[in-house]
């Protein structure tokens, strides 16, 4: 079920996100349509606070600024009781947009038998500071104080919904510095919501052309005991058939499947795993049972 932009629950706070989900800029608000406008200044209102319904915070940044200065500032306006009052209001009108329509999905296909899933962003970037701003603008109220993905999970629980979730090739030890990125704990902090709600993840790669260490990073996330059920490698194309890629995706295919071969057996298997997966090349996406 299609939730916002490429298909995501969240908000448009990076209008042109990298497919692997790596943002320089905090990302802005989107508090700032006459909708919402007219929505926050009812909940203002009704909280007993009217100015602060007049419009979004006047210290956040713009799509690329860095959150260095202002409201996401370690002791700054997130952390006020303004900023428990707007980043609530933003992150619940998110939650009730996503309830709204896997209900409809949920109440619609329920005794069909078709699995319902619905897709959340792996926000990662400056997840390793206090505040947490891509996820605060894309409407996570995720902070070091603050778990913003339980709600999530309740929501599509609620639903009877799964949760598609990409990023399972991302590791920590390939992201920039400069963005105190860390995909790995993100990860693990969104499974542990799904874990605790019951409901079930299918997981993605984030990068289509691969990453350094992508397959030996997914082996990981799809051992051990947790919330995945299904992982679809996405997207076939002129990368994906690549010299450089595409003999080490039979690999890891196979690795799944049968992780030691005998060196006899070595030729042979390489040949009938490639035959293989050029059957499948008309399809977009490789799923599997995760292990």
């Amino acid at each position: 079920m299609g939730l916002g932009p490429d298909g995501e629950l969240r908000y448009p706070s990076h209008p042109q996100l990298p497919s692997n989900g790596k943002t320089q800029g905090a990302g802005e608000f989107q508090c700032y349509d006459q909708n919402m406008l007219s929505f926050l200044k009812q909940h203002a209102e009704a909280s007993g606070n009217p100015l602060w319904g007049l419009g979004g915070p006047h210290d956040a940044p713009t799509y690329d600024q860095p959150p260095y200065n202002g409201f996401f500032n370690d002791g700054a306006s997130w952390e006020s009781t303004y900023g428990d009052f707007f980043l609530s209001w933003y992150s619940n009108q998110l939650i009730a947009h996503g309830d709204c329509l896997l209900s409809l999905a949920s109440s619609t296909f329920g005794d069909s038998g078709v699995a319902i899933y619905g897709k959340i962003p792996l926000m990662h970037s400056w997840y390793g500071t206090r505040s947490h701003p891509s996820e605060l603008t894309a409407g996570f109220y995720n902070t070091v104080n603050r778990d913003g993905y339980g709600p999530v999970a309740q929501m599509f629980a609620r639903n009877s919904c799964k949760i598609i979730l990409p990023g399972m090739d991302l590791s920590d030890a390939n992201q920039p510095e400069e963005n105190h990125s860390s995909p790995e704990l993100l990860l693990a902090q969104v499974m542990a919501a799904c874990k605790k709600y019951e409901v079930k993840v299918s997981g993605q790669n984030s990068s289509e052309s691969g990453v350094p260490g992508g397959f030996e990073q997914i082996k990981k996330n799809l051992s051990g005991d947790n919330v995945l059920d299904l992982f679809t490698y996405h997207r076939m194309g002129a990368s994906f058939f690549s010299p450089e890629h595409f003999p080490l995706f039979t690999e890891f295919v196979r690795s799944l499947k049968q992780p030691e071969l005998h060196s006899d057996d070595l030729p042979a298997k390489e040949e009938e795993g490639a035959e293989s997966a050029m059957d499948m090349s008309h399809e977009s996406s490789v799923s599997m049972q995760a292990a």
